[in-house]
């Protein structure tokens, strides 16, 4: 709201200085369409730059990449086609971050393909990729099961003497974790370390999730006491993860214990922490501490949605709990999430 609000000042103040004669500058215009991209009120940006066109007010390029931008992150490829059809039209030669954000946008649709061609066509027209380009393509790799292809773009950068950073490490090795190929992903961590580049919570949540999936529990355990020894801060997510794998692994007593510290740490559990503890305890029968806990997350202004219902009420049905499914399906309905 606070931002909304801005913005439309920005728009007054942009109103006043027309009526007064100041001619707004291709600066003005395009912190105006870049206030209103990061609200998604794309139409208004749109309409901004097709103003500044009629008003022979030459966008530059990072007037168009904003629009380019936020186009791709919100899966219209087709807006952002066009706005690129009229940046060229200008005369105006795509650069590193158009293509950048182009290629995201279509791996952030599942089409990798065609962000790879985009990436070569870059290459082909004498640009070069840079650590954000590489990282982009080895997501949407990983994102596509494409391992090989995403592990071939990581080598082709030391080939061409580029350091992968963070996120571009971490990229990878969330993909091998998922493909299974954990020694590779471990290799990965000690080369950062020797970059200078230290794992962090992200890295680790990829090899947690990883452990807790092939019910490999005391080394999840001991992953996390390692995580915390060396200083790192524990997010909520990884918490669910490995609250989550101890349920499914029949470890549900030491699930209780980690998620009872955290209450009484303080921390803000939300949802999903709550909907992963009540489903463990439903599938061990345990309806009655499901039911309190379901009260607790009330209590703490934490609102269950349709997945924690569904769960319960699929669970009672399942044990042949058939009123007490039937009743928490009646509120369901009454809270207007059926």
């Amino acid at each position: 709201m606070c931002k909304d609000k801005l913005v439309d000042d920005a728009c007054e103040l942009f109103s006043e200085m027309v009526i007064k004669g100041i001619l707004p500058t291709v600066v003005t215009y395009s912190a105006l369409i870049y206030g209103f991209c990061i609200l998604s009120r794309l139409k208004e940006a749109a309409v901004l730059l097709n103003e500044m066109v009629l008003k022979n007010i030459n966008p530059n390029v990072y007037t168009f990449n904003i629009l380019i931008d936020v186009f791709c992150k919100e899966g219209k490829i087709k807006e952002a086609r066009n706005v690129l059809a009229v940046m060229m039209k200008q005369g105006m030669e795509p650069d590193l971050v158009t293509y950048s954000s182009v290629m995201d946008g279509f791996c952030l649709r599942n089409e990798v393909n065609k962000a790879k061609y985009i990436f070569d066509t870059m290459v082909q027209r004498g640009m070069m990729p840079d650590v954000k380009s590489y990282s982009i393509m080895i997501n949407g790799f990983c994102k596509s099961k494409m391992v090989d292809e995403a592990i071939n773009l990581f080598e082709e950068m030391y080939l061409k003497s580029m350091i992968p950073n963070t996120v571009t490490y971490n990229t990878l090795i969330d993909g091998l974790c998922k493909s299974g190929r954990i020694s590779y992903a471990w290799k990965l961590v000690d080369e950062m370390r020797d970059r200078g580049q230290p794992p962090n919570v992200i890295t680790c949540n990829s090899f947690l999730h990883t452990l807790c999936k092939n019910n490999h529990l005391d080394k999840a355990i001991a992953l996390v006491k390692n995580i915390q020894d060396q200083g790192i801060q524990l997010d909520l997510y990884t918490y669910n993860v490995l609250i989550d794998g101890l349920c499914k692994g029949g470890m549900l007593k030491d699930a209780l214990k980690i998620f009872k510290d955290l209450l009484a740490k303080g921390y803000n559990l939300d949802v999903v922490m709550y909907t992963t503890m009540i489903c463990g305890l439903c599938n061990e029968g345990l309806f009655e501490e499901a039911f309190v806990l379901l009260s607790e997350m009330e209590d703490k202004g934490c609102f269950p949605c349709a997945f924690t219902f569904e769960i319960m009420i699929s669970t009672l049905f399942e044990r042949g709990e058939n009123d007490k499914a039937e009743k928490l399906l009646r509120e369901m309905i009454a809270r207007g999430l059926l």
